[in-house]
């Protein structure tokens, strides 16, 4: 049995104390720089942090060994919100927190309550995230790390650089905006703040306020994504046992009052509007009561509508049955209840009178469309609730971009067309206002307090809005390489959504903004541009290990020459004055920055693309130079657990330290890479994890039995050959997949086919034992254990070792196909030979032949092989024919060869190279009447069965006797 966790320790030592992974410029390699989202530290990684992690250091690793100089560096963000709301919730003894953090994170009781300081959870996750990285066999340079907020002094200037910069480009603003809110805390929320529902989008609804027929003025604002049906409202829903308000309404000099949901006021009073509450009561009030539309003027009564959720909007809704099929269906089934229409003292007339009013024309519609789809997908009731919701997205997409408008004014413009207009109109006129709201009620902060959405004045935002900087994002994104490809058109997607971000927060750890301390930087604005300071990263901190660099020195002037200008010996002298930098120092950190930029690799999970990856590329094009401008990003999916979503609040969690000191880290590593396409999500099954690990054993035991043979010169046998094509194959099919981040295609390559190829070349050569077969295994061992260190590196440096390698293997040199070794036709000589063995197999079994003794095999006749090659090159019938018939002798077999051209053209069988049937069926013989345990008999002259001519190319004609 191997023991993976001494390889590991042995191999991480050495690599350590040897600084393998630590380049120094050397302008006689090519340069390869690769980053990865540094990890958020509010807890440990888990496997599906793991994924994220290896991909880039399997990259890594193969380009160092294509002899490229690279560069793999590793950081800590610790920025924003959410690790001070776990430090306030272990304060406040929140027993969910507890039990993620005693249960599934581990963490010792006595080092737990010390997490009330949140400086001392992000101490204690830090160092467990480098543990964790380190046993992992990940080749990072750790001269480089660092750790964001003002916790980290030259960082935190850095960023202060940053930001003061994109300020005098006018790409900092400070204005008023809607934003995610945590009400409790008091804090504007961004992606990495939020705990559940960080993809919920805002809406944006638009009030209509009707008027409810009373002696003072007040109105019901129903809350519509569809402005313009309001001109098709035939009654309005109200929840009768839900609680409403009447409500004074004050927005700017204006006052209204207001009848809306309780929820709804709360809302309210974060979006510019001041809430006085007059009355609080049911909604059954107001049933059977009537309002005026105040686009219409028509009189629409008010009705029951149990499906009308207040904390959704206004808690109001008008109802166009013509075109909401929802509607339709609900004013359908209340004609069938008199008894709550009775409740309410509604007369059942008024419903059996009501008129559908028809606003859009809509080709293959009649008049009203929300009608025809409920009666074409039969819909039965309100409880149909899946039918209802196709019909509705069916008819809103229908009518959004083909529908035309059939109402003045607004007659023949197209829908997309006039429902921006009717809305402006109508609050231009004073009759309509606006609320935001999500999409979905889930969205709960790291706090854990539900959100609401607020309007924020005075909030420090990034404009990513601005159209210049959009179009030079578009420009980068157009020259940059993007894996999977098919992911380019989602970032082109949010360059043209995207809008201003808030960019700074009144609480979290950070850095502060430089002219307004009061703000801190949030964390998906200090993580746009540290790539860049990786490369100078280095010398900041010898610098400080010395106590010789002083933050406040640190100048916005120091890293404009870094980053932005052209060497200069007398600039490094002047900032060495200003500083207390030496100048040597200071060039050497503007070197390191020329040689390692542009980045070549951004790597991170899918999820980031609509926010941090996409700022990657706004903020790299505002300050670098072009030349400097990213070069590319890799993108890669999710990971669950057992088929289940890794939930920490559930216990669904599988640390990644645990999955390796459980394995083995080389396990891990090849588990994760094998199991799905970068850009796919993988499912951890711990079952599959130990078959795995019984392949890693046999394949180091299969090594340290090569290892003893010896590489010699020897004429090989043509299976010997066949494996050393083999090898080739593998050798070019991995490279190309590394080459565009295709892991697990690379994975099946460098290990499971060879591993495949090996058993069967064994089996084929089972009995010999001489130098030609030891020369041959030793060759696939030396490049195997090379094919195999980027993704189990430990065990191969180990088996390198084994071989007598010089050096490491982390830094020899990447195998490529050996030219002599390629041979196409004993490669189809084996598949040949392999898919007789598995036909007569396959016969035996069908036809449950117990007493077969011999199989008498015929190949195809020569003429038949003309045919096939000539059918190859013209790969169509009649040119084919015309071909072949200019042969007198083929012209005698007229009949047969129409049907093998029609057969071989059916087949599409135009990828055909010849191999000499009979002498790999003679030379093989002996395996393969040891493989079926029947004697052969090889082109016999009498056709035993009549089956002789049924023998094609590649597959010959088989009689079981």
């Amino acid at each position: 049995m191997v023991d993976f966790k001494t390889i590991e320790e042995k191999w991480q030592t050495r690599w350590s104390q040897e600084k393998v992974f630590e380049p120094q410029i050397d302008k006689s390699k090519p340069k390869f720089y690769i980053t990865v989202a540094f990890p958020y530290l509010s807890g440990h990684l888990h496997v599906g942090h793991a994924r994220t992690y290896t991909i880039p250091d399997v990259i890594a690793r193969f380009k160092r060994m294509q002899g490229y100089n690279v560069l793999f560096p590793m950081a800590w963000h610790i920025t924003g919100a959410p690790i001070v709301g776990i430090a306030e919730r272990i304060k406040h003894r929140d027993p969910q927190t507890i039990y993620v953090y005693k249960e599934v994170y581990k963490v010792p009781e006595d080092i737990l309550w010390s997490f009330e300081d949140p400086k001392n959870i992000v101490k204690y996750f830090m160092k467990a995230a480098k543990e964790t990285f380190i046993k992992a066999g990940f080749g990072v340079d750790w001269s480089r790390e660092f750790h964001t907020t003002s916790l980290f002094p030259p960082f935190s200037k850095f960023i202060e650089w940053q930001f003061l910069t994109l300020k005098e480009k006018g790409l900092v603003v400070k204005g008023a905006h809607r934003v995610r809110w945590d009400p409790i805390v008091g804090t504007a929320l961004g992606d990495h703040d939020i705990m559940e529902g960080e993809d919920v989008p805002i809406l944006e609804y638009v009030l209509i306020k009707f008027v409810l027929k009373d002696g003072e003025r007040i109105y019901l604002p129903a809350a519509t994504l569809r402005a313009e049906t309001v001109y098709g409202v035939t009654n309005m829903w109200l929840n009768p046992e839900a609680t409403y308000v009447k409500a004074k309404i004050k927005s700017g000099d204006k006052e209204e009052i207001w009848v809306i949901s309780k929820e709804a006021a709360y809302k309210l009073s974060f979006q510019d509007k001041e809430i006085e509450i007059i009355e609080e009561f049911k909604g059954e009030k107001l049933i059977g009561r009537w309002v005026e539309n105040p686009v219409t003027g028509d009189e629409i009564i008010i009705l029951p509508a149990e499906f009308v959720d207040p904390d959704n909007a206004t808690g109001v809704v008008m109802s166009v049955p013509a075109h909401a099929p929802f509607d339709h269906v609900a004013i359908e089934d209340l004609k069938k209840n008199t008894e709550i229409l009775m409740k309410y003292y509604i007369d059942p007339r008024i419903l059996e009178e009501m008129s559908y009013i028809s606003l859009i024309s809509l080709e293959g519609y009649g008049e009203f469309p929300a009608v025809e789809e409920v009666e074409k997908l039969g819909v039965k009731d309100q409880k149909d609730i899946e039918k209802l919701e196709q019909a509705t997205k069916t008819i809103y997409k229908e009518e959004f971009h083909k529908g035309v408008f059939k109402i003045e004014p607004y007659k023949g413009m197209k829908v997309s067309e006039v429902k921006e207009r009717i809305a402006k109109d109508m609050k231009e006129k004073g009759t309509a206002d606006m609320m935001y709201e999500f999409a979905d009620k889930k969205v709960i902060s790291r706090f854990g307090n539900r959100a609401v959405v607020k309007i924020l004045h005075d909030q420090w935002f990034i404009d990513y809005g601005n159209p210049e900087w959009k179009e030079k994002a578009r420009e980068a994104l157009e020259d940059m390489k993007i894996f999977p490809e098919s992911r380019r058109n989602q970032f082109k997607a949010v360059i043209e959504w995207l809008d201003k971000k808030a960019c700074a927060r009144k609480i979290g750890l950070g850095t502060p903004l430089p002219w307004d301390k009061e703000w801190v930087i949030e964390s998906l604005s200090d993580s746009t541009i540290y790539m860049a300071y990786y490369t100078i990263s280095r010398h900041m901190n010898k610098l400080r290990e010395e106590g010789t660099l002083k933050a406040e020195n640190l100048t916005p002037e120091l890293f404009d020459y870094l980053f932005l200008e052209e060497f200069s010996g007398e600039r490094e002298k002047e900032l060495a004055e200003k500083t207390g930098i030496p100048a040597e120092i200071i060039h050497k950190m503007k070197a390191e920055f020329e040689y390692w930029y542009p980045l070549d690799w951004r790597c991170s999970a899918k999820d980031l693309i609509p926010n941090h990856l996409t700022f990657f590329i706004f903020n790299h094009v505002a300050i670098f130079r072009k030349k400097h401008w990213p070069k590319g990003v890799a993108v890669n999916g999710f990971g669950t657990l057992e088929g289940q979503k890794m939930s920490k609040s559930k216990g669904n969690v599988l640390n990644f330290l645990d999955a390796i000191e459980e394995n083995g880290a080389d396990v891990v590593r090849l588990y994760i890479m094998g199991l799905a396409e970068h850009d796919s999500d993988f499912d951890w099954r711990r079952k599959e994890v130990g078959k795995l690990r019984k392949q890693i054993e046999r394949f180091y035991d299969l090594i340290s039995e090569f290892s003893s043979y010896e590489n010699r010169e020897i004429e090989p046998m043509d299976i010997d050959k066949w494996m050393l094509h083999r090898l080739n194959v593998a050798i070019k099919e991995a490279t190309a997949a590394l080459e565009e981040f295709r892991t697990r295609t690379a994975v099946q390559w460098a290990f499971y086919n060879i591993l495949n190829d090996l058993r069967w070349y064994l089996r084929r050569t089972e009995g010999r034992d001489d130098e030609a077969k030891r020369a041959t295994l030793r060759k696939l061992a030396e490049v195997w254990v090379r094919l195999m260190a980027p993704f189990t590196p430990h065990i191969a440096e180990e088996l390198w070792e084994k071989l007598g390698g010089e050096g490491f293997v982390s830094l020899t040199k990447w195998p490529e196909p050996v030219p002599e070794w390629w041979n196409e036709t004993i490669e189809l000589e084996e598949s040949y030979i392999k898919g007789l063995i598995d036909d007569i197999k396959e016969i035996i079994s069908v036809a449950r032949l117990e007493n077969a003794r011999r199989a008498y095999i015929y190949t195809a006749e020569e003429w038949k092989w003309r045919v096939a090659e000539l059918v190859a090159e013209k790969r169509d019938f009649k040119a084919s024919m015309s071909g072949v018939m200019k042969d007198p002798e083929m012209r005698k077999r007229g009949k047969e060869v129409s049907k093998l051209i029609q057969k071989l053209i059916k087949d599409r069988a135009f990828d055909f190279k010849r191999i000499d049937e009979e002498k790999a069926l003679k030379q093989a013989k002996d395996f393969i009447e040891s493989e079926i345990g029947l004697e052969i008999i090889i082109n016999p002259d009498e056709d035993k069965g009549g089956k002789k001519r049924q023998a094609m190319p590649m597959k010959p004609a088989v009689f079981i006797e």
